[in-house]
């Protein structure tokens, strides 16, 4: 990715975390964004390959979060995680997604920057989900 792609994308994504600080505070609306990421995700799942476990854990960590399941990571890292969503499911971005595989480079350099920003916190999480009998083999979709 060229240096000026990355410099659009990370202003893009200070963007999108803005708005994900006032989304995630309606559920409803963080549920369906997410569920559409979902959706992307699994639709692009070839090119996301690198990032794709990390990807379905942030998914499921904002769900648990939203729903209260979940509430050892502190707001700023969920609002950096579904920010990171929020700019994954934006088509027109730093790269647009239309562009074939191309599209989702910027999505996936938006995915690992979160994925260093968050990693102790999802580190925490994932030894949270390997001590609930009940949450380890849920869908991720509930």
């Amino acid at each position: 990715m060229k240096k000026s792609e990355e410099s659009k994308a990370r202003k893009l994504f200070e963007k999108t975390k803005q708005r994900a600080g006032t989304l995630i505070q309606n559920p409803a609306k963080t549920k369906q964004i997410i569920e559409q990421a979902q959706e992307k995700s699994e639709e692009r799942q070839g090119p996301l390959s690198k990032v794709w476990n990390e990807l379905q854990l942030m998914f499921q960590m904002v769900r648990d979060w939203v729903k209260g399941d979940y509430q050892k990571a502190p707001k700023g890292s969920i609002v950096a995680i579904f920010g990171g969503v929020l700019y994954f499911v934006m088509p027109l971005d730093a790269i647009p997604d239309f562009i074939p595989v191309a599209g989702l480079i910027d999505d996936v350099y938006i995915i690992n920057l979160v994925i260093k920003q968050v990693n102790s916190d999802l580190q925490t999480y994932k030894r949270w989900l390997a001590k609930e009998p009940n949450k380890k083999h849920q869908p991720l979709n509930n």
